[in-house]
């Protein structure tokens, strides 16, 4: 590997970005994992023997995967030749092995279940069923690769969960695919190191007419994503709270004292603010005025002076002169009045 190149390699010949003038950053990954910047090169592609080689033969017989696993904990494992032919490399262990010995790839739709202790590491074959096929049951729009006699969706996802007023699937408006509700909750759960049973499930709650902040839907509206409604109080809510907190690390509770600090008024003109609710997370008519220069915040503002201040970048010497210039056209204006009176 040539650590020292201008443009480092990895060991699949893919080229990185160079970091700290030395290696790359997928080679300090590697360092980091393995002591050592010298790579074996590609991965194999799977095999019987790969597979063999990755797994742990347990009493009951199970082959127990200790590979690599998705967010869910099932075995997964990296094909360098796929990589290299530009196909998905993640190759999904227990379907391929439950594939390649049975001579016959499993169509769309079609689910494998086992029926030993180790049901989610065990890579055995013989430990492996056909648990059915949903053929186009996994849709709710067909389309002509797929069986015509397999029309009719399935009332349960792939894991077993009952589709109904509890868990009523997600449907992709592009695909048609439908989604387990409680499947995806069950895999966030585990992705954060939680066990899903631990946890009680939450029906969602679609025919509600209050979103579980407590607005309500006829008030405030919402959107059909599919999945179910979306209360726009809450999206507007959401949306406020992260601009005011990503430009100026502030929340509404700042915004709240900064207000009492200025009597509800702005910091220049001092024009009280009629349309700011920080209770109601809204700024209205009061904008944060912050130094571009340092980043700090200085204090609340109306439009316009904000602007001014803006148009002027903070110039004191600008305003000091648009100052003096107010002062001698208002003298200039009385003397031309004054004129005008005695010629008439």
């Amino acid at each position: 590997m040539l650590g020292m190149s201008k443009l480092c390699k990895s060991g699949d010949g893919k080229p990185a970005t160079r970091m700290g003038g030395t290696r790359c950053q997928a080679c300090y990954r590697y360092h980091q994992k393995h002591g050592t910047f010298e790579r074996t090169g590609p991965r194999p592609p799977i095999s019987i023997e790969v597979v063999l080689q990755n797994v742990e033969h347990a009493k009951s017989g199970c082959l127990v995967w200790k590979g690599m696993t998705d967010k869910d904990g099932r075995p997964l494992y990296y094909d360098g030749d796929r990589y290299a032919a530009g196909e998905s490399p993640l190759v999904y262990v227990q379907r391929w092995m439950f594939e390649h010995y049975s001579d016959k790839p499993l169509s769309v739709g079609q689910t494998v279940t086992r029926n030993c202790e180790n049901k989610l590491l065990c890579v055995h074959h013989e430990h492996a069923a056909l648990w059915r096929h949903l053929g186009s049951g996994a849709f709710v729009n067909g389309n002509g690769d797929q069986d015509a006699n397999d029309t009719i969706p399935s009332d349960r996802c792939a894991n077993g969960h009952q589709f109904d007023d509890d868990n009523i699937p997600y449907v992709n408006p592009r695909t048609g695919a439908r989604s387990c509700r409680r499947c995806t909750r069950d895999s966030k759960l585990r992705s954060r190191g939680i066990d899903p049973e631990s946890v009680p499930y939450a029906p969602y709650r679609r025919g509600d007419t209050h979103c579980r902040s407590g607005h309500e839907y006829a008030m405030f509206g919402f959107k059909n994503r599919g999945e179910g409604r979306v209360c726009n109080e809450c999206v507007r809510i959401k949306s406020a709270k992260g601009n005011l907190k990503k430009g100026y690390g502030l929340t509404f509770g700042d915004v709240a004292r900064m207000l009492q600090d200025q009597d509800n008024a702005c910091a220049t003109c001092l024009y009280p603010f009629t349309e700011v609710d920080p209770d109601n997370f809204r700024m209205g008519d009061a904008n944060v005025d912050h130094c571009h220069d340092r980043g700090h915040n200085r204090g609340l503002l109306c439009m316009d002076c904000n602007i001014a201040l803006g148009k002027v970048k903070d110039n004191t010497d600008t305003l000091s002169r648009m100052i003096d210039y107010l002062k001698a056209q208002g003298m200039i204006h009385s003397i031309n009045v004054g004129i005008g009176a005695e010629n008439g």
